[in-house]
């Protein structure tokens, strides 16, 4: 019989803290998948999550389905296209199938965030942009984090 020793990471040394801005958690993780009812309602049924939210044509959308759950804080959004002629959403799942599209976090200061990964060389895909509704407003970036081919 083998045994393997594993060594615990510690994280008491985290490096020097950052001038401005910090991130503060993981917000949801965006899945792009060929039905988005049947992925949220699998998980719902199977794994305990329980429906947040939803977009879709009786919310005024008339391309894509977006189906959000939770368990605790987690939170994991559901897209897929209502017509097949969706290029973005069609090639990605052709290429890739059902999967995991975006990883989002909450931060403080997301101008200094933006500007340290920039000078870091990260590619910035979308600049910051604000978002408003009758419940305030948020601010959104996208930074890429993986060579897409």
């Amino acid at each position: 019989m083998a045994f393997r020793s594993f060594s615990m990471t510690t994280y008491t040394d985290k490096g020097p803290k950052p001038e401005g801005g910090r991130f503060v958690n993981f917000d949801h993780v965006t899945f792009w998948v060929g039905n988005a009812k049947q992925a949220a309602s699998y998980y719902c049924t199977r794994l305990g999550f329980k429906p947040l939210a939803y977009k879709g044509l009786e919310t005024g959308s008339r391309k894509i389905a977006s189906h959000v759950v939770h368990q605790n804080k987690i939170v994991f959004i559901f897209v897929s296209a209502y017509l097949p002629g969706n290029r973005e959403l069609g090639d990605h799942l052709v290429q890739h199938g059902d999967g995991v599209k975006d990883v989002s976090f909450a931060v403080e200061d997301l101008d200094s965030i933006l500007q340290k990964a920039k000078e870091r060389g990260a590619k910035v895909l979308r600049d910051i942009w604000e978002e408003s509704d009758e419940d305030g407003t948020v601010r959104f970036a996208k930074v890429q984090t993986v060579s897409e081919k």
